[in-house]
């Protein structure tokens, strides 16, 4: 079975956002009910630079653990799998 998740890297309100382990394809209900959403307080890590969130976010990627490699798909600016968006709450 495979991990299925990404690091998610976002700006939101002037600061740059990264979240690891977030899955990756949209969560969101079929009839549009909501959108797919995720809290500011769920980041990882918040900075100032786009940059600096990128540079972190691929060194996160890079690590492994017992199980593996961090991610299965990457380091991307929206969910990898459907392309959708993700809207910080």
């Amino acid at each position: 079975m495979s991990a299925n998740n990404q690091i998610l890297v976002k700006e939101h309100k002037g600061k740059w956002y990264v979240f690891n382990n977030v899955t990756a394809e949209s969560w969101c209900d079929e009839n549009g009910g909501h959108e797919n959403e995720i809290s500011k307080k769920d980041a990882t890590k918040i900075f100032e630079t786009e940059q600096e969130a990128l540079n972190f976010a691929f060194l996160l990627d890079n690590s492994f653990d017992e199980w593996g490699p961090n991610s299965e798909y990457g380091v991307h600016y929206k969910l990898a799998k459907d392309g959708a968006d993700v809207k910080i709450i």
